[in-house]
């Protein structure tokens, strides 16, 4: 073999480009706007698909001390990439694997009575001191104690001899909706739980509730600290909010590699849904819906090309996709958004998140193993 073919690097045809820059100056808008209560700020799913490990570095370069994921395992990634700071456990704190969690200085949290009482019974088993989150169900109905389980849980608190209680929160379920009512409820909910708590002896430590949405719009619950997550990323939680300044991180791209000019009445992709009406050219892109681009997309979405829309045609297939370049032109080797911008042109996450009928953040995390991870910005290589 030419040893120069050995040695020679390419770049991945297909990429997801992280522009880490833009997710520090989403934080520090984001920052401006609470003032000096502490951010959480969530990585968990990979920083939403945006690599847990490289965003969290970058965010801790802007002041980030305080970082959320769903589990232990996604904990221990951060620490063994470096990651300092608090790490709170948003969803998965097993008591049983209580001494990985502290061995890699995570913060379990409380979220079911009987998770939480094997939790406290495994924590004074140990010689250190034990600090934990307690989430409590405001509304949601998903996961935290409820209003009738909390004396029982305080009363465990209080008798514990190793536990030390360093924050109480809960989950907003519909701050997406600002016309909704139970943004208010759950806020209140959560205020008169924290006087209780302090009435019965037990100090809620930082007191957090506010998600994107509630940083954006809801003011009131914004309590001691927040918790940001897809406005981290530059994406507005709903229409309905407000998110100038923000700025969305993530460019998916490809290339063009190979270019079809077809006749009228041609079919297209498996099944030939889709039949050429006229003379076409069509650009194959080497992106389908194992990378997170996906079959729902058929016929519904375009990608840029040239900086111009060009429709995807036939079926998106697990590694192909096809698209009309008959109004853009197309050649082999050009460059192809599929999210992100391309001079006046853009494809959003809602954009593509409509096509799925689905939201951004399930577009986010869907983007598969295969698709190669570009940073770029102060970040890279950090």
């Amino acid at each position: 073999m030419n040893p120069e073919l050995r040695t020679r690097s390419f770049e991945p045809l297909t990429r997801a480009v992280i522009d880490l820059d833009a997710i520090a100056r989403n934080y520090r808008l984001l920052r401006g706007r609470v003032g000096d209560r502490a951010i959480f700020a969530v990585v968990k799913a990979d920083a939403y698909g945006h690599g847990a490990a490289a965003v969290s570095r970058r965010l801790a370069r802007e002041g980030a001390d305080r970082f959320a994921v769903a589990n232990a395992d996604e904990g221990v990634a951060l620490r063994r990439a470096g990651v300092g700071g608090e790490i709170l456990l948003l969803s998965c704190a097993e008591p049983g694997d209580l001494p990985r969690q502290l061995a890699y200085g995570l913060t379990p949290a409380l979220y079911d009575p009987e998770q939480a009482e094997a939790v406290l019974a495994a924590a004074d088993r140990l010689s250190r001191v034990v600090r934990v989150h307690l989430e409590v169900d405001t509304g949601m109905g998903r996961a935290g104690i409820r209003p009738e389980e909390l004396d029982r849980i305080l009363g465990l608190l209080k008798g514990s001899r190793r536990v030390r209680l360093a924050g109480t929160f809960a989950n907003l379920s519909a701050a997406d909706d600002p016309r909704s009512p139970a943004t208010e409820r759950q806020v209140a909910i959560l205020r008169e739980t924290v006087a209780r708590m302090r009435d019965a002896g037990v100090e809620p430590g930082l007191v957090h509730l506010a998600n994107s949405a509630g940083i954006l719009a809801h003011p009131d619950s914004w309590f001691d600290g927040v918790r940001p997550g897809l406005a981290l990323y530059g994406i507005a939680p709903s229409d309905a909010i407000d998110a100038e300044g923000l700025e969305p991180a993530m460019t998916i791209e490809t290339r063009v590699i190979a270019v079809r000019r077809l006749p009228a009445g041609i079919p297209l992709g498996y099944g030939g849904r889709f039949v050429t009406e006229r003379p076409s050219t069509v650009a194959v892109l080497p992106i389908g819906y194992h990378d997170g681009f996906r079959r729902s997309f058929s016929g519904s979405v375009s990608v840029l090309l040239r900086g111009r829309k060009a429709p995807v045609v036939g079926s998106v297939s697990m590694d192909i996709t096809l698209v009309d370049a008959t109004a853009t032109g197309a050649e082999r080797g050009d460059r192809a958004v599929c999210l992100g911008r391309d001079g006046d042109a853009s494809v959003t996450a809602w954009d593509l998140a409509r096509a799925a009928g689905t939201i951004p953040y399930e577009i986010l995390c869907g983007i598969g193993p295969r698709m190669a991870r570009v940073d770029r910005g102060e970040g890279r290589g950090a």
